[in-house]
C-alpha cells in the first residue's frame, strides 16, 4: 500500500511538472510575441501569436494582438473577426471596441464607428483619445460640426499635453465660424482642403488659385487629422 502511494505521488508530481512546463511554454511564446510586437517586428509576432492560439484557443489577448497586426495591414475584415473573437472571451476589453471603432471609420461606417467608440469609453473612461476619434468620425463621415466641436473640446480639456493640441484648437475655431461649411461627401473639395484653404466659403476663382499651392499640403493635413493613434501601450 505504501509502495502504491509512493508511485501515485510520483505520477502526480510528473503530471504537475509537465503541465507547468506547458503553461510556461505558452507564456514564453506570448511574451516573445509581445516583445516582437513592441519592436514593430510584426511578422515574427504574428507567427508566434498563431502558435499561442494553437496552444490555447482561449487566449483573448493573442487574438487582440493579431487584430492589431491585421489592422496595420489594412486587412479590416480579418482584424474585425479577431477583435470579436477576443471580445467573446473577454467582453470587458475596452481597447477592442476602440479598434473596432477605427475599423468602421476606415470602412466609412460612421454610426457603427461612433457606437463602438462610445462602448470603449463606457468600459474605460481613461481612454481619452477616443474623444478625438469620435470627433473625427463626426467630421469626416457625418459632416456634423457641433458634435465634432463637442468631442474635440472634451479631448483638449482631458489631454492638454497632446502634441496636436494647437492644430485641433485651430480646426475647432474654424468650425465655429458660421461662414464655414463642411463640404458634402460628393464635393470635389475635400474636408482637408476646405480647412486648409479657410473653408468652403472660398469662391471658385480663389479656390482654383489656392488649390495648386495647397495640393501637396492637403495630403499632409489628412495624415495629421486621420492619425489612427495605434498606441502600442493599448
Amino acid at each position: 500500500m505504501k509502495r502504491t502511494g509512493i508511485i501515485l505521488s510520483a505520477f502526480l508530481m510528473l503530471f504537475v511538472f509537465f503541465n507547468s512546463a506547458g503553461l510556461c511554454k505558452e507564456d514564453e511564446l506570448f511574451l516573445k510575441a509581445q516583445k516582437y510586437f513592441f519592436q514593430k517586428k510584426f511578422e515574427m509576432a504574428e507567427l508566434l501569436l498563431q502558435e499561442v492560439i494553437k496552444s490555447n484557443p482561449e487566449n483573448a489577448l493573442a487574438y487582440s494582438y493579431l487584430g492589431d497586426i491585421l489592422l496595420r495591414k489594412q486587412l479590416y475584415d480579418g482584424a474585425l473577426n479577431l477583435y470579436r473573437k477576443s471580445l467573446d472571451l473577454d467582453a470587458g476589453n475596452a481597447e477592442n471596441y476602440f479598434r473596432i471603432g477605427q475599423i468602421y471609420y476606415f470602412k466609412k461606417m460612421g454610426p457603427d464607428s461612433i457606437d463602438n467608440y462610445n462602448k470603449a469609453l463606457t468600459l474605460d473612461n481613461k481612454l481619452k483619445i477616443v474623444y478625438y476619434h469620435i470627433g473625427l468620425s463626426y467630421l469626416m463621415l457625418m459632416r456634423d460640426k457641433e458634435k465634432t466641436i463637442e468631442n474635440w473640446e472634451t479631448f483638449l480639456k482631458e489631454v492638454p499635453e497632446d502634441p496636436q493640441y494647437e492644430s485641433i484648437k485651430r480646426v475647432i475655431a474654424l468650425l465655429r465660424d458660421p461662414n464655414f461649411r463642411i463640404p458634402p461627401a460628393d464635393s470635389e473639395i475635400s474636408i482637408e482642403e476646405a480647412l486648409l484653404l479657410g473653408g468652403a466659403t472660398l469662391n471658385t476663382q480663389e479656390r482654383e488659385t489656392e488649390s495648386k499651392k495647397a495640393d501637396h499640403e492637403s495630403k499632409k493635413s489628412k495624415k495629421t487629422m486621420e492619425d489612427i493613434y495605434i498606441d502600442d501601450d493599448l
